[in-house]
């Protein structure tokens, strides 16, 4: 095993998978550290939508399981549903596992040593050189992008800012007869109101269904109980086999800076999730591709690359999330607007977000904001406190 190199990227998954690959394929030395053995189960409903697709530097088609090209929004329990079209995939279904070992296939390829079962325990500096002290032995790096997720081990050592807030969520991979499966066929659904502050979801795959819920509030302890009634409401109470697994995602990103010394932050370790719906993917993806191009155009040099690449972060990543972030706060802070909101024009909003999820629009792009919303509210609206935030449990129209 090689102990130096130019790169070490921490964490498989598309982030570290992605920045490999572009640093590989530019002829620097580059080393991948995965924890576990390779491919992966990771926990995630595993609907790429279409901004990630079209943000992925390398062909995936192979581990799709399903396309789907229909979205329906159910905001409940007001009774509302919408439903969204395109002649392009919405969301692509796959599995985690498959997904990662694909993009990280691709780095190796491309020259890009990968190292499994190789855990990350220590960091620390020598002049130029990171060290990074692994569960296999003392390996070194000019510089380390920290790709290993929400609970990132190489910013925890480092003493990094946070700031971040990580939600959390469950997620059921679900097994039911073909004849009910089929029933959820080709449709990304999605269900605001089951809890209070989140949404639940279901991705239909190839064999089964992966079902999920999240809260956008850190402290939410009902999680079981709203799954259970989800799958109640699914007509799926008696399946004939149901894996449960529990996650958390970043609902904002770290305080920053991203690039600190000679480590780079990139994916849920920098925090960078959608904060309308949790998914990570799209930007793990971008940051991934940001880091190894600020690596790239800045040759190695520490303080270009930092500044580099935190300006790229600022001028790309940031203002989406914080733009998303209103769009957000609509969704699962004030219940009675987001009704109102909905009930005048849910279409509106349903196909606003769908074009941003299908990469043809961004956050700020649109032109239907939460500011709009609030200026068409009259005084009276507003004397009757309908635009106020939630209660713990304030969640009923």
């Amino acid at each position: 095993m090689n102990s130096r190199y130019d790169v070490i990227v921490v964490g498989s998954g598309p982030a570290g998978a992605c920045a490999a690959w572009r640093l590989a394929k530019a002829g620097v030395s580059v080393a991948v550290l995965e924890k576990a053995a390779l491919p992966r189960y990771k926990t995630c409903g595993g609907g790429l939508v279409g901004r990630a697709m079209q943000a992925l530097p390398v062909e995936v088609r192979q581990v799709i399981e399903q396309d789907c090209y229909t979205a329906r929004l159910n905001i409940l329990p007001a009774g509302l549903s919408f439903t969204t079209h395109r002649q392009m995939p919405i969301v692509s279904m796959t599995m985690r596992s498959q997904f990662d070992f694909a993009i990280l296939s691709a780095a190796q390829e491309a020259g890009a040593a990968v190292h499994q079962r190789c855990a990350v325990e220590n960091v620390s500096f020598h002049g130029d050189f990171v060290t990074l002290a692994t569960s296999a032995e003392s390996m070194r790096a000019k510089f380390i992008v920290a790709a290993d997720g929400a609970i990132s081990t190489v910013a925890r050592k480092m003493g990094l800012a946070d700031g971040r807030i990580l939600i959390p969520a469950l997620e059921y991979e679900v097994t039911m007869p073909h004849d009910r499966l089929d029933r959820f066929h080709g449709t990304a659904r999605f269900d605001v109101g089951l809890i209070p502050h989140g949404y639940a979801w279901v991705f239909p795959k190839k064999t089964h269904l992966s079902i999920g819920v999240l809260s956008m509030a850190q402290r939410e302890r009902d999680l079981k109980g709203a799954m259970a009634r989800y799958l109640d409401l699914l007509g799926c109470g008696a399946l004939a086999q149901v894996e449960r697994h529990g996650f958390v995602i970043p609902s904002r990103p770290r305080r920053g800076p991203f690039a600190e010394r000679r480590i780079l932050l990139v994916g849920d370790a920098a925090g960078f999730a959608d904060p309308v719906t949790g998914e990570g993917i799209s930007f793990a993806i971008r940051s991934g591709l940001l880091a190894a191009q600020a690596l790239i155009d800045g040759q190695l040099d520490e303080e270009l690359v930092r500044n580099t690449y935190n300006g790229s972060v600022t001028e790309s990543i940031l203002p989406e999330l914080q733009r998303g972030g209103c769009l957000a706060r609509l969704l699962y802070t004030f219940p009675r607007m987001r009704w109102w909101a909905f009930s005048q024009h849910g279409q509106i909003l349903s196909e606003a977000v769908t074009d941003v999820m299908a990469g043809k629009k961004q956050y700020r792009d649109l032109t239907f904001k939460p500011r709009t919303l609030l200026r068409l509210l009259s005084p009276r609206w507003l004397r009757n406190s309908a635009y106020r935030p939630a209660r713990p449990h304030d969640d009923q129209v």
